[in-house]
């Protein structure tokens, strides 16, 4: 697949190329910079269409980079891998030699010399991914995820472009693996994290968890284990708790109501389980936010890592106070790790021009549009950028299910309005619908994209910067949650995405024409993907996903609307 450079023509003949990637078990990724400035992000899972690209080196993910920069292996000036082996048991292996890092990540190239390679530590990649992008010189930086080479939680400080790390916690007190373990014993899988956050909203805390908040961060007490000061981690390939490790926390989720690991029953039992494993990593993580606040002195924290990803715990950090501004990147899971480690590369290098990440378009456009349109025996009709706004918005005014496809791919596990699937937060059944049409469970909530002219209107209590990739909750305005029915969670909450014109102009027009029709300035929005897939990445994708989703009722992809036949083909409603 080849796609036309970004800034064609516009790339100074001298400017340095750096590629970052991240070649962990799960969601490997690849990240280009020129001069310091990111030009492309592209997830392998997204292309090769293995979810978490599990034991997928980034491959194809470096080629669509380079491909959209129109530059080769060749032009780069130095390759940046966000974890450093040389403090993991897999230090020393053929694989990650100069000519096995080739083989590995280059196995189409002619044979030639490998950039020189730098090796970052995870959690600097992490950190780096978040510090720079936020705009902001001097900040506190928190990392949380399962491990990195031999932690699992870091506390740092950005100043002056230069990352301090001012403390560590090790991979035996790892929030990441607890909160997994827990999604695993509610019957909700390996990946199950999400689930178990938006499970938890229906459900009270009670009992007790081996996760406690202290004065200066966390501790997690395990009974019948020895704490070994993170020396069990490290290999790239952890996933989960080693195994008496997860023994432990699974005999202390057995304290706990229902007793014993889910085998199939009705995960509504499990409520009150995930409440309270969500209550104790919230806990966790203010008592740790609080430290950085006691460590740094600056107003702004930015987080990273995978635990970034639970937005009840960034909506509840950013309700806190304890920080004017909170910062999370679209991609604080291991993708952004990639991203990182090409900005510690060209940081070293001299050559750096961090730009504040505002947006996370940053993955490929669509092309051979009309032949992927052809070959499904689809019929479509090309419009003007108005015209496919208003087709699309007065489809969800009537009650109908768009699949949004356009522009540049967002990175990141968040549908931002380039691969969406959307619909009318009005109607209570849409919930129902669109969780039939991507396959899962009933109970998990839908988000809204609102208008950033709007937001205050539904969410009075402020979401803050992390509503710019949807990444933390907030409580829906009383007199909003009958408005909207659909995007509103079983305890008043949502997940709103902060639409902004400058941004986003066309997905900004779909809201505000659904705006003038209805008088609600958001619109309901979900990943355009089926369960167990990654969202769409190519046209093909998108319309084999349509084809396959018979509830869709329309696909907007590139500058055509798209409909299974002549009957269904909207035109623009104002001609």
């Amino acid at each position: 697949m080849r796609h036309m450079p970004v800034d064609a023509g516009a790339q100074p003949r001298d400017a340095r190329y750096t590629l970052g990637v991240n070649i962990g078990f799960h969601d490997s990724s690849a990240a280009l910079l020129r001069d310091g400035a990111l030009v492309a992000m592209v997830e392998q899972e997204k292309v090769s269409r293995r979810k978490h690209a599990l034991g997928q080196a980034p491959v194809a993910a470096i080629q669509e980079c380079l491909a959209l920069a129109g530059v080769d292996l060749d032009s780069l000036a130095g390759v940046a891998i966000g974890w450093d082996i040389n403090l993991t048991r897999m230090a020393g292996r053929r694989r990650f030699s100069p000519v096995g890092l080739r083989a590995l990540l280059f196995p189409d190239a002619p044979a030639g010399q490998l950039p020189p390679v730098t090796w970052v530590r995870h959690h600097l990649a992490h950190a780096a991914s978040a510090y720079y992008a936020c705009g902001e010189d001097n900040v506190a930086i928190i990392v949380i995820d399962g491990a990195g080479e031999n932690q699992c939680t870091s506390l740092l400080h950005g100043r002056d472009g230069r990352i301090e790390l001012l403390r560590e916690w090790p991979i035996d007190q790892s929030l990441g693996f607890f909160y997994a373990s827990a999604s695993k014993w509610a019957g909700l899988g390996e990946w199950g994290a999400g689930k178990l956050m938006g499970l938890a909203a229906y459900g009270r805390p009670s009992g007790s968890l081996p996760l406690r908040a202290l004065p200066d961060g966390y501790a997690l007490s395990l009974d019948g284990v020895d704490q070994v000061g993170g020396e069990n981690g490290g290999d790239l390939m952890t996933l989960s708790f080693p195994p008496a490790y997860e023994a432990a926390v699974r005999s202390a989720f057995a304290c706990h109501y229902p007793y014993t690991e889910r085998q199939g029953e009705d995960a509504m039992s499990y409520t009150d389980f995930a409440a309270s494993v969500q209550q104790a990593l919230e806990d966790a993580v203010l008592s740790l936010a609080a430290e950085a606040r006691r460590r740094v002195d600056a107003p702004t924290l930015v987080l990273a890592g995978g635990v970034g990803m639970n937005c009840t715990m960034i909506g509840r950090l950013v309700d806190s106070g304890l920080y004017d501004r909170v910062y999370v990147p679209p991609v604080p899971t291991d993708v952004g790790v990639s991203f990182g480690a090409a900005l510690v590369e060209a940081r070293d290098s001299g050559v750096f021009t961090p730009v504040p990440m505002d947006h996370a378009y940053w993955s490929t456009p669509f092309t051979d549009v009309e032949r992927a349109i052809s070959d499904a025996g689809l019929v479509c009709r090309p419009l003007a950028e108005a015209g496919l706004a208003r087709v699309a918005a007065r489809t969800l005014a009537d009650g109908g299910v768009v699949a949004w496809a356009r522009g540049r791919g967002e990175v990141g596990q968040r549908a931002l309005g380039t691969r969406s699937l959307l619909a009318d937060p009005r109607d209570r059944g849409t919930w129902e619908r669109l969780n039939i049409i991507k396959g899962r469970e009933m109970w998990r909530p839908i988000a809204p994209s609102v208008l950033e002219e709007h937001l205050a209107e539904i969410f009075p209590a402020g979401v803050g910067d992390p509503a710019a990739f949807m990444l933390a909750a907030s409580s829906v305005a009383p007199s909003m949650r009958r408005v909207m029915p659909a995007t509103t969670h079983v305890d008043g909450s949502a997940r709103p995405q902060r639409v902004q014109r400058a941004t986003n102009p066309a997905y900004w027009q779909v809201i505000e024409e659904f705006r003038q029709l209805t008088g609600v300035p958001a619109v309901a929005n979900t990943s355009f993907n089926l369960a167990g897939e990654p969202i769409v990445y190519t046209a093909a994708d998108a319309v084999s996903t349509f084809v396959r989703a018979k509830d869709i009722d329309l696909l907007v992809l590139d500058r055509y609307v798209v409909a299974r036949g002549y009957a269904d083909l909207p035109e623009d409603p104002v001609g």
